[in-house]
């Protein structure tokens, strides 16, 4: 058996391979009009609590990020530019805690220049639970009846945004 090659196994190894890649780093449509925008209520930075739910009526782009986390870095700018671009779109920026102190993500954001307009703290990771969510970053994009449209697991690209929020839009 030396030297020979298991090709079955291979292209079971192959696929399994693809299919994990597609999910991770591909949109995924949200079936069947399932998932609204969680009522979650947290704090803003700049002060005050933000209910997620107020949002409604808008479509809505969350990210769930962290500063410690270099695809949430790396998609960042994207993110800010695409918010600053649609004014008809609500971002909301929700930094995930583990190990992230509001002072740690306030010099992040003032380091870089990233916007802060809604940026939430989410300290007990409140969003991962409710949202099911795999890893970060994670993009969900909300309709203006506040159903999930789609989300993204992975620094999202700008064809992937832009095909989202175009979803969303309509």
């Amino acid at each position: 058996m030396k030297g020979k090659v298991n090709y079955s196994a291979l292209v079971i190894l192959l696929v399994a391979v693809l299919g994990l890649g597609w999910l991770l780093l591909s949109p995924n449509k949200a079936g069947g009009g399932q998932g609204d925008i969680p009522a979650v209520t947290l704090p803003r930075l700049g002060g005050g609590q933000v209910s997620l739910t107020q949002f409604s009526g808008k479509p809505l782009v969350l990210n769930l990020w962290a500063t410690w986390c270099p695809p949430c870095r790396f998609e960042m700018p994207l993110l800010t530019k695409a918010a600053s671009e649609h004014s008809d779109v609500v971002f909301v920026f929700a930094a995930q805690d583990r190990g992230d102190t509001a002072s740690a993500v306030r010099r992040y954001l003032d380091e870089t220049g990233l916007v802060q307009g809604w940026s939430l703290l989410d300290a007990r990771n409140v969003l991962q639970e409710k949202l099911h969510t795999t890893g970060l970053p994670t993009t969900y994009f909300f309709d203006r009846k506040g159903k999930l449209v789609a989300k993204h697991v992975g620094a999202i690209s700008p064809e992937i945004l832009s095909q989202a929020l175009a979803e969303i839009t309509k």
